[in-house]
């Protein structure tokens, strides 16, 4: 088995895989998705969003690698890289570990994976990962917006004023509104904080995951506020990644859920999956036209 670079000239091979290993997007929605992934790259200094798995001159796999860098609440930067749609035709899932050993050959790299199979979870723990959450999360807002959340407001992104984000934080929030997420602050005590949330679904109800926010107790803080905005744009819930539902106890605390994997241990409480596989791919069932903020 070879690993082969996917550069832009490779789109249309990468759609044909990733559509028929995750059929739940059409191939117009995984097209629109890797132009987003390479835009985003290749400002990141890289020319290729991922590997091919090729045998005998033909492709029996793919995997995209998105990079970013850990550094919004991290006391020192941190390459890390989202293995995302990772996918080997039948008859070949044993080669999926040396697959995932090749793509994971630089151990000063933190490696992340946010949506993995059971069969997946299962051998990321052998090759390194630790499962970093044991569910999910999930708040009705409608219990939720009974809250009182003092000294809270929610900026939508045009009406944070000057100076309350740091150029950097405006700029992520920017790209990420640019990308269809909902990119807001949360004021709390005078103080801006930056919120990044795409759409989610659970039976058909739309709701909202997190992808970055400064810590889960000012989530707790804000939701009432959070709750009360979100509804009125029909949103129904909020949900994230946790270990227990502690401090939420209006929430579902879902363990079937997919546990955040990485390669390194957290070195802060923030949720932060800026730039990964949620910003850039919709999630299954959630709607493309994403809410605003």
């Amino acid at each position: 088995m070879k690993l082969q670079p996917i550069h832009r000239g490779d789109t249309a091979r990468a759609v044909t895989l990733l559509a028929e290993g995750f059929p739940e997007h059409s191939p117009e929605i995984w097209l629109a998705c890797l132009a987003n992934i390479f835009g985003h790259c290749e400002r990141f200094g890289r020319d290729s969003i991922g590997q091919f798995a090729t045998a005998n001159g033909s492709e029996i796999g793919i995997c995209l690698t998105i990079p970013s860098c850990r550094a919004i609440y991290a006391d020192s930067p941190r390459e890390a890289v989202n293995l995302s749609a990772f996918y080997l035709r039948p008859g070949n899932e044993w080669r999926a570990t040396l697959f995932m050993r090749r793509l994971m050959a630089d151990a000063a790299v933190e490696y992340i994976d946010l949506t993995a199979t059971e069969s997946m979870r299962k051998l990321n723990r052998l090759l390194g990962f630790a499962d970093r959450s044991r569910g999910a999360v999930v708040v009705p807002l409608a219990l939720a917006a009974l809250r009182f959340s003092r000294g809270t407001r929610i900026l939508p992104l045009d009406d944070v004023p000057p100076g309350m984000l740091a150029a950097d934080l405006l700029d992520i929030l920017q790209e990420h509104s640019r990308l269809g997420c909902m990119a807001i602050g949360i004021e709390l005590e005078g103080i801006c904080h930056p919120l990044i949330l795409v759409p989610s679904s659970r039976r058909g109800i739309p709701g909202m995951r997190v992808i970055l926010a400064r810590d889960r107790q000012l989530l707790q803080r804000a939701l009432g506020t959070i709750a009360r905005y979100l509804l009125k744009r029909g949103v129904r819930f909020l949900e994230f990644e946790a270990l227990t539902k502690s401090g939420f106890p209006e929430a579902l605390f879902r363990t079937g859920a997919e546990p955040v994997q990485t390669t390194h241990e957290p070195n802060t409480e923030a949720i932060d999956h800026t730039f990964s596989e949620l910003a850039f791919i919709p999630l299954p069932g959630a709607v493309v036209g994403r809410p605003r903020a």
